[in-house]
């Protein structure tokens, strides 16, 4: 009985303080999912037993994977959205941390039947930690390099005099550049201060203002290192278009996309990155001869060095529209009523004499 003790005490405490070293789950999910995952392991102890230490922690570690894949299918079949998108981040983490607890605590158990306890709980302890670290520094530097935010600005041109700048919109959030960002463009356009704010002109003499900033977060990596994207909208596009650009290689790079007409587009900011890129699909509207930006969706397409690991992150769509002039047309100039003829009165003409 008190082997099965330890096997217990032992998974659950590593499950817990593992959990909480490496984000996989909130202190209390990881309370409470690892006095049941524990009680897996301790029931499995006659078997580690047997087993003998050769054989015993990959038992374990094929337990602590199967419990972490039946719990996945249970948030999946039985949970909630949010809890299944973050079970989906955290799933190959979750498995690392599972399969070293299992395995530790088989180790353990193994050895007890012919060490002491303090070698055997040190045997158990030196695997179990080797078997996290080593997954969970690979599994860190690929969402360090690949999966952060992405943060976009979106510039767009308005027909503006040039002593003034764009009426925008009630309710609009005006977005604002960087001083990095300033510095950046002005090495690639020409980058003033107007009375609109900072503004960038491009080689034609077209002016261009930031009109909106959104930030794209995995769930399971909101605090990481965030890539930024200038994104330059093309005037006077009429039809819809999509484009797929990539973005920096740098995780904290900065980079500048020109789209243009019939899918193409400018990249600049340095290399590339084979493993993200950004999809964009614009839509617009006419109507009265006056052709507006209507909507703008944008998803981030991510790859690891091992595969496709990353669920898609799409925007909710950004939903100001983007005219080719900010400024909102004016209705239409009330036509002058013509003054209506006068009825002839009769009733005052004299008589006839």
């Amino acid at each position: 009985m008190k082997t099965y003790a330890r096997t217990y005490w032992f998974t659950w405490a590593f499950l817990v303080v593992a959990a909480a070293l490496t984000g996989v789950a909130s202190l209390k999910d990881a309370f409470f999912g690892g006095l049941f995952a524990a009680l897996l392991s301790a029931l499995l102890t006659r078997v580690y037993d047997r087993s003998g230490p050769r054989y015993a922690p990959l038992i374990g570690a094929t337990a602590g994977t199967l419990w972490v894949v039946a719990m996945f299918f249970r948030i999946r079949w039985f949970g909630y959205a949010d809890d299944f998108e973050m079970a989906q981040w955290t799933l190959g983490t979750d498995i690392s941390v599972h399969a070293a607890g299992f395995a530790g605590a088989a180790l353990m158990t193994a050895l007890l039947a012919r060490y002491d306890f303090p070698k055997a709980l040190g045997g158990g302890l030196l695997l179990a930690a080797a078997m996290t670290v080593v997954p969970y520094g690979v599994i860190a530097w690929i969402d360090h390099r690949v999966a952060g935010p992405v943060e976009l600005v979106v510039l767009v041109s308005a027909e503006a005099a040039a002593d003034e700048g764009p009426i925008r919109r009630v309710g609009t959030v005006q977005a604002n550049l960087t001083p990095a960002e300033i510095l950046f463009l002005k090495e690639r356009m020409l980058v003033v201060e107007g009375p609109g704010g900072t503004e960038a002109v491009d080689e034609q003499g077209r002016r261009y203002w930031p009109l909106v900033r959104r930030r794209l977060v995995y769930a399971g990596n909101p605090g990481g290192p965030v890539r930024t994207v200038l994104i330059i909208l093309p005037p006077g596009l009429t039809t819809a278009e999509t484009w797929s650009v990539p973005v920096h290689q740098d995780p904290k790079g900065l980079a500048l996309v020109t789209l243009g007409a019939r899918k193409d587009f400018k990249f600049s900011g340095g290399t590339v990155s084979q493993a993200v890129r950004l999809d964009l699909s614009l839509t617009v509207k006419a109507k009265d001869e006056v052709v507006t930006y209507q909507n703008l969706q944008v998803e981030t397409f991510r790859k690891s060095p091992v595969g496709d690991l990353y669920k898609s992150v799409r925007t909710q769509g950004i939903a100001a529209a983007f005219p080719t002039s900010l400024v909102d047309p004016k209705p239409p100039a009330k036509s002058e009523e013509k003054p209506k003829p006068r009825r002839p009165n009769f009733g005052n003409v004299p008589a006839a004499k």
